[in-house]
């Protein structure tokens, strides 16, 4: 008993270390978690001399999910347990995100995103696929589906970025990087409703990233403001494919009132409205959020 109670205590020290002292092994523990119960296996294609890393697993049509500004090919993670079920998915590391090159000889406007993106889609020979996205990954499917009608067999919108109810143009440069626990609690307020439960360890890592991060970031706030696709409320009409506009009634970010004017202007569009979620409902409610893509999408397939 008294050898089996040392070791319970050794284990328990071994995991607090871990848990203080090395967040980011918290993190990818969970994320291979998540990706473990969703089938999905992490891969890599080279375009154009650069490297890109995306999730892919399940079976049956496929379903591409863009991640937003700042996050990564981990963004769909949580809710990719209920989808492979149903849908080969394919989850794209955006170039410029995530663990992908900081490479300044490249661009990263929204055209461009989507023209690499293609490349990517025809060497997975991606011929017809339903291709959605959270914020800036919902701007990018958004001008995907213009720029390759042909491909895209529906479009689901969460809380996408990509046209405006005001003037002005979208992705506005961050004046400094979050500095303290307060700063990054408002931050948070802004995702989120119902705010996840973050270890101190763990924000203080991501308030680290932040610093590291800001100036590249606004590096490509400015590329996505200054080329081509950055607003498309003149063209969103052009979209014929049945759409789901997916967003949660908190959002701070990129307001509600966005959603409405994304369904004012697609001709075949649903809008539900998740109360109580903000800017990440793939993060905040995945099962709810999951449900409502599955339905959305069994009814593209009746």
């Amino acid at each position: 008993m008294y050898i089996l109670a040392s070791i319970v205590l050794l284990i328990i020290f071994y995991v607090a270390i871990i848990y203080f002292f090395f967040p980011q092994q918290v993190l990818d523990f969970k994320q291979s978690i998540d990706q473990k119960k969703a089938g999905l296996t992490a891969k890599k294609a080279v375009i154009d001399n650069y490297e890109i890393t995306y999730y892919e697993g399940g079976k049956g049509e496929t379903l591409v999910l863009i991640h937003g500004f700042s996050d990564s090919k981990a963004s769909f993670l949580q809710i990719s347990k209920w989808l492979t079920k149903h849908y080969r998915v394919i989850l794209p590391e955006v170039p410029g995100f995530g663990i992908s090159a900081k490479d300044k000889t490249r661009h990263y406007g929204i055209r461009d995103q989507v023209e690499f993106l293609g490349k990517l889609f025809s060497k997975l020979q991606l011929k017809e696929f339903h291709l959605g996205g959270n914020s800036m990954g919902g701007h990018i499917s958004t001008a995907y589906t213009l720029r390759y009608p042909q491909q895209v067999k529906s479009l689901l919108l969460l809380n996408a970025a990509g046209v405006t109810v005001t003037d002005g143009i979208p992705y506005e440069l961050v004046e400094k990087p979050i500095e303290n626990a307060e700063e990054f609690d408002m931050y948070m307020k802004m995702l989120f409703v119902n705010r996840p439960l973050i270890p101190g360890s763990v924000r203080k890592m991501m308030i680290a990233n932040a610093q590291k991060n800001f100036e590249w970031l606004n590096y490509l706030r400015t590329e996505i403001r200054e080329r081509k696709d950055v607003i498309l409320n003149d063209r969103v009409p052009q979209i014929k494919q049945r759409t789901l506009i997916l967003w949660g009634d908190g959002d701070a970010i990129v307001v509600p009132q966005v959603g409405e004017r994304y369904h004012e202007l697609l001709p075949d569009s649903r809008l539900i409205v998740i109360p109580n979620c903000g800017h990440l409902p793939q993060y905040e409610y995945p099962k709810k959020t999951s449900a409502i893509m599955l339905d959305f999408l069994k009814e593209k397939r009746e």
